[in-house]
Order: structure tokens, then sequence, then C-alpha cells
């Protein structure tokens, strides 16, 4: 027992040593011509021009780099890897959890690049550029920002030419499910997620509502906010939040959320108007709020189709 946890002293301290070596500069860059330089939110890095081992802080770029065909080696994640992923994520070390990235795991993967954003990292940002060439994007996704970051992690990861098919296959899912609905204009959504303490809607400004908007949906007037990505509102705001579709985000894992089968069964939820109609879906945390890149952006269309297919007897 004794030798065990002399060990797990001793290992610990041989990675707070080398991260201190680190920080002294006692590693020695690349050569010029194997890297090139990258502008990004904490000003310029010289990354590997094609790297082999890449670190995601958070969903956001694990999302973009799968997109993109580069399965990074380890990857932060908010209690478990996303379902949505599938099976792209197997494989991959969890190095922390959320925006908490374990330093001591991740520079043991021994990363060539790392891809985060400003406003999460930027507290470690020096810490994490001593371990591997790091870049972040200024937002995480979490407004109208997701193109822009997956521009700019495919530039980093070497794959400008992929990202552009990436758009280009996404707005083309945009306007075939536009065509579907025939005038989207005309419906009204409210993005709700409900606990037992708390009411939140999901504006404009959110990643979900990046994505409605592009399809052209009208939002409810306290939704229709591109300042704020969500809103905490109380019960009492009933008309408020009322639409011709909720879409109901939810997660098992977090305690307190409703699913939609309480969310229609309360006696309060139960007097909105799209509740009445049998117009709620539920939808997936992971994809509608923590996701914010394009693989969910696209898991989003899908799931308005599907709603919508659904709840009008299969046709759209």
């Amino acid at each position: 027992m004794f030798d065990l946890h002399y060990r797990n002293i001793a290992g610990r301290l041989a990675v707070v040593t080398l991260l201190a070596g680190c920080q002294a500069g006692s590693v020695a860059p690349p050569p010029a011509d194997s890297t090139r330089t990258i502008d990004h939110a904490m000003g310029n890095s010289q990354i590997p021009l094609v790297p082999q081992r890449v670190v995601t802080l958070d969903t956001a770029p694990l999302d973009a780099a799968l997109a993109l065909g580069v399965k990074p080696i380890g990857t932060a994640v908010y209690g478990q890897p996303p379902g949505y992923l599938g099976n792209r994520v197997d494989g991959i070390e969890i190095i922390g959890d959320g925006n908490r990235p374990d330093l001591e795991t991740t520079l043991a993967l021994k990363p060539d690049l790392i891809l985060g954003s400003a406003i999460s990292h930027n507290r470690i940002y020096d810490k994490l550029s001593q371990i591997a060439p790091t870049i972040l994007t200024e937002g995480s996704g979490r407004a109208h920002d997701w193109p822009e970051n997956l521009q700019l992690y495919a530039e980093a990861l070497g794959q400008s030419e992929a990202v552009d098919q990436l758009l280009q296959d996404y707005r083309q899912r945009v306007q075939q499910l536009q065509a579907k609905i025939g005038q989207p204009q005309t419906l009204e959504i409210s993005v709700l997620l409900v606990s037992n303490d708390v009411v939140r809607a999901y504006t404009t400004g959110s990643f979900s509502g990046s994505v409605l908007q592009d399809v052209g949906f009208s939002r409810t007037p306290v939704q229709d906010d591109r300042q704020d990505y969500a809103l905490e509102l109380s019960r009492e705001a009933l008309d408020t939040l009322d639409s011709d579709y909720i879409f109901l985000i939810y997660s098992s894992s977090r305690p307190g959320r409703l699913s939609k089968a309480d969310f229609v069964a309360n006696p309060i939820w139960s007097q909105l108007e799209a509740v009445q109609q049998g117009n709620v879906c539920q939808v997936d945390n992971d994809v509608w709020i923590a996701g914010r890149n394009v693989l969910a952006a696209n898991q989003i269309l899908a799931d308005v189709e599907a709603c919508l297919e659904f709840e009008r007897g299969g046709k759209l």
C-alpha cells in the first residue's frame, strides 16, 4: 500500500516537474519549416503543418474535429461523451469534466495541438500552450459564432477545404427543410428547459436559436433576443412561452429536469396551447445546448424535421 502511494506521489511530481520545465522554456520549439502560424483569440500560435495528436477541451471543438475527419486523442466532456456522437468517441481519453481539463492528464497524452475557446479557457491558456500549441476561438459556439469557430478549427487541423463542404452541406439541408415546411416563418417556436425550480427559455441568441433562425422560424417575443442566449422566467409567464411548437430540452443525467411526459402532465404547463395540441417535442441537451458545432446543428435540423413530421401526421 505504501509503495503504491509512493509511486502515485512520484508520478504526480514527475508530471508537475515536466510542466514546470515547460514553463521555464526547457522544451525546444519545433523547426520553423514544420509549422505554420494561426491567428486566434489569444494572439497567434505556431502549430504543426499536420497535427497528429489533438486534444479538445469541450464538446464544440470535439464535434468540429470529428466532423472534419480528425479523431482527437483526448477530450473534456460534461459528465460523459455526448450521446449524439455515437461510437465516433470510442477510444478518446477523457481529460476532465466540462471546462476543467486536467493539465496532468493532458500533458501525459503528449498532444501536438489543443483546441478550445477563450471564453472558457483563457485563464489557463498559458499553461495549456506550454503543453502544446493551443488555438482558442473567441466564443464557445453558444451564440451565432459556431460556423466561424468551425472554420478556425478546420484551419488549425489543416482541413480548410473540408470545412467548405461541411458548411455547404449544412446550408443545403436547411434549404431542403425549408422546402418541406413551406413557410417556416408562419410557425412560432419555443425552446424551453424546465426543472423543478427554474424555467429557462433559449433565445435567438443561442446555438439552437441560430439553427432555427437559419430555417426561418418565428420566435415568441420574449425569445427573440440576440443579447442573451437564455432567459430565466417565472412559471407565471405562461403567455410569453406559448407557441405553435415547443422543443423541450431534456437530459436524463441531470436531476430535476422535466421530461416531456412530466411536462405535459403538469397542471401548469398543460394550459399551454402547444401542449393541448400535442405539439411538444423532447430533444437532447447534448445536442441543443452542449453541441455547438456542425454535427449538432445538423442533428437539430433532423430533430425539427422528425418533430414536425410526427406531429403533422407523417407529412410536412
